[in-house]
């Protein structure tokens, strides 16, 4: 029983914490919100990104 409420403690505090850091992250802005924001090599817009072709076409 005591395993199990720690269990959906852990499971239940895991979730709001990403929920907390995504909502966070995405007040930021595009670029400040990036993983790779001190790593970047270029400024954040479209052309510095990867051109992938829609499967679709």
């Amino acid at each position: 029983m005591i395993i199990s409420i720690l269990l959906g403690v852990l499971i239940f505090g895991y979730a709001i914490f990403t929920i907390y850091r995504f909502v966070k992250r995405s007040k930021m802005g595009k670029c400040a919100g990036c993983e790779l924001s001190k790593h970047c090599p270029g400024a954040c817009s479209t052309s510095s990104q990867l051109n992938v072709k829609n499967p679709i076409n």
